[in-house]
């Protein structure tokens, strides 16, 4: 039996195993509340402290250029709004790349894991 064989073979047999990880994806909520595990705990407790600030600030200015008579007031509140709407924007698309980058790495350390199995099987 080649190399080749060995390989096809055990990628058949790992087959029910891949499958079954791929089933168990974790929720979003999950992977959220990770996101305040590691070295990253600080400043992810900052950012969420940040972005709820910003949507506050966010919906009060929109309140205000809603209830704004004056076109002056409402050109203030309009930028009030923008600036922080793109603040909150801008936090929740970290929080999104941060979900992404610890979901990236546990499945670089699964596939290091594989292959660290797959070879140890070769070397048999």
């Amino acid at each position: 039996m080649n190399l080749d064989d060995k390989i096809k073979q055990a990628l058949q047999m790992d087959a029910k195993e891949v499958e079954r990880v791929l089933s168990k994806d974790d929720g979003l909520f999950k992977q959220l509340f990770g996101l305040f595990r590691g070295n990253m705990m600080a400043w992810n407790i900052f950012g969420m402290v940040l972005a709820v600030v910003t949507a506050v600030f966010m919906f009060w200015s929109g309140y205000h250029f809603f209830i704004s008579e004056n076109i002056d007031d409402r050109l203030f509140w309009a930028v009030l709004l923008l600036a922080f709407w793109t603040g909150t924007m801008g936090l929740k698309i970290w929080f999104w790349l941060e979900m992404n980058r610890n979901s990236t790495s546990r499945e670089i350390k699964r596939l290091e894991l594989a292959v660290a199995q797959l070879t140890k099987e070769l070397t048999k």
